[in-house]
């Protein structure tokens, strides 16, 4: 009896699980005196999935801070009370930002309201030419049923904005965008043009790149020339250089991507953020005297000139003979020229707003050749790479020993879902950017058969994110002193002399059982 009545408790329990919901969206933006001050508001129901339980908003407090200005909770039609002040905490940020500041509503139950609001006072130099946004009608994954933004105080007469779904009306101080529920993220911007936004990002660039330039910067580009390479090999080198003397240092949230510091202050500190470097190898083509310059570059859709989003930062070299290469200075062990884009980028080259499309296959290109010898249970492997495999290949294995890159070859086979035993392995130079990236390994695949027909898993190495990228791959395995060889999956064997050969094009992931006979 007891059982039965288990059943239907469970069923109604299930049921009444309902989501949390938030009745109002509302962030009021307002610039005064060169400080910006956002007021985010949030009212809303907790759900079962409890996600109101913790409000937490990043900032930097170098150019930022965060006031609390309410936070109560409670059911619907009864009093309700204040979050307690050990409740609320500063904490180590997360997602780039330094710290954060969380509101946690203890014992907040299915069904009770909460009521948040606080105020963030934002100095930097972000805001020197208006106020800018790009705002997603979203707390915590949720859709409000009210929600809207406003901006106020030092602004142009009419900011330009995008945003499908949202409905602009002038306020006595400003501007206020309410929006549907199918509404998307709203655009709003001071600057009229992409040409004002590049010279807005590259002012403070170009302050410092037009300041003499330190010594420790031309004895650098001495070192590009001390073979008296042509400008292809010279820009080739630098970059080979910059990526092997500078770390990269991320940009922190809440500081402009495009804030820098001298250039001597970045050579000494021996890292930098992506603008700094891209400003060390532009300064460096300058000593070289090569032409160059730096263009923002974002993978978000700018729909409107905002500063928002312009992490990534390229550097064209022109040369008086009408030749042209781009490079990206801040990405590590890269190829010289490769620019990583597995989707859409958006440049602005000269104040000019231009999309590169995503990377072709034939430049994401990688062949894996496994010469294998089933009689002794020995392979041979060798890896051509380019593109975003030779990226993966060199940070795999960059500045480790052979010992060491025999291990990491063992564990990427054992996970790959086949086990080899590599015994010698070498890699061309994974710090010269120059030259495309090569593995040779050997070593044993499997006990010596003694049988003259039985089943193995081929050998491969899974390299991910193959999905998300256009790739040429192309795998070849090369069965020595084989009779016949076949594969219940899509491989067809090719026969040639004493060597059966499968080759595989559409990156297959799943594992590769082959039946092999061999000569006794």
């Amino acid at each position: 009896m007891i059982r039965l009545l288990l059943i239907p408790i469970f069923i109604i329990s299930a049921a009444s699980a309902v989501p949390s919901t938030v009745s109002l969206y509302s962030i009021s933006i307002t610039l005064k005196d060169d400080t910006l001050y956002k007021t985010i508001e949030i009212r809303g129901i907790q759900g079962s999935d409890r996600l109101l339980s913790r409000i937490a908003h990043g900032f930097n407090p170098e150019v930022q801070s965060i006031e609390l200005g309410e936070a109560i909770f409670g059911y619907p039609g009864m009093e309700s009370g204040h979050v307690p002040e050990w409740a609320v905490d500063t904490l180590s940020g997360s997602g780039g930002w330094p710290r954060s500041h969380v509101v946690a509503f203890p014992a907040l139950r299915e069904g009770m309201e909460i009521s948040y609001r606080i105020l963030i006072k934002d100095w930097s130099e972000s805001w020197s030419e208006g106020p800018w946004a790009v705002l997603a009608p979203s707390v915590r994954g949720i859709s409000p049923d009210s929600c809207c933004f406003s901006v106020h105080g030092d602004i142009p007469d009419d900011p330009a904005w995008s945003g499908q779904g949202y409905t602009e009306r002038v306020i006595d101080d400003g501007f206020m965008y309410t929006c549907s529920d199918s509404a998307g993220k709203l655009w709003i911007t001071p600057f009229r043009s992409f040409e004002d936004l590049y010279a807005f990002i590259l002012i403070p660039v170009n302050d410092i790149l037009n300041r003499p330039h330190p010594p420790d910067l031309r004895e650098a580009a001495l070192q590009t020339t001390s073979a008296g390479a042509d400008e292809w090999s010279q820009v080739r080198r630098a970059r080979s250089l910059v990526c092997n003397s500078m770390g990269l240092r991320l940009s922190e949230m809440g500081i402009s991507d495009f804030e820098i510091r001298s250039l001597q202050e970045i050579l000494d500190s021996r890292d930098g953020t992506p603008i700094e470097l891209a400003a060390i190898f532009t300064a460096m083509c300058h000593e070289l005297g090569l032409q160059a310059y730096i263009l923002p570059a974002t993978e978000l859709h700018p729909l409107q000139p905002v500063p928002q989003g312009w992490t990534r930062y390229l550097v064209r070299i022109e040369t008086d003979d009408g030749r042209s290469w781009l490079v990206e200075p801040s990405a590590y062990l890269t190829p010289a020229f490769y620019i990583y884009k597995p989707d859409t980028l958006y440049v602005l080259d000269k104040g000019i707003l231009l999309t590169h499309a995503p990377n072709s296959g034939s430049e994401n290109s990688l062949i894996e050749e496994w010469n294998i010898d089933p009689k002794t249970g020995t392979f041979r492997l060798s890896m051509n790479c380019r593109g975003r495999f030779d990226m993966l290949l060199r940070r795999k294995f960059a500045g480790l020993t052979e010992e060491e890159m025999i291990l990491v070859l063992s564990e990427w086979s054992w996970k790959s879902g086949r086990p080899v035993v590599p015994d010698s392995i070498s890699i061309t130079d994974p710090f010269d950017l120059a030259q495309p990236a090569s593995l040779f390994a050997s070593g044993r695949w499997s006990a010596p058969s003694e049988y003259g027909e039985y089943c193995d898993i081929l050998p491969k190495l899974s390299w991910g994110g193959t999905q998300i990228v256009s790739v040429n791959l192309k795998r070849i395995w090369n069965l020595e002193g084989c009779i016949s060889a076949q594969s219940d999956s899509t491989l067809i064997p090719v026969k040639t002399e004493n060597t059966v050969t499968f080759i595989d094009t559409t990156g297959i992931l799943h594992r590769l059982p082959v039946l092999i006979e061999i000569e006794q």
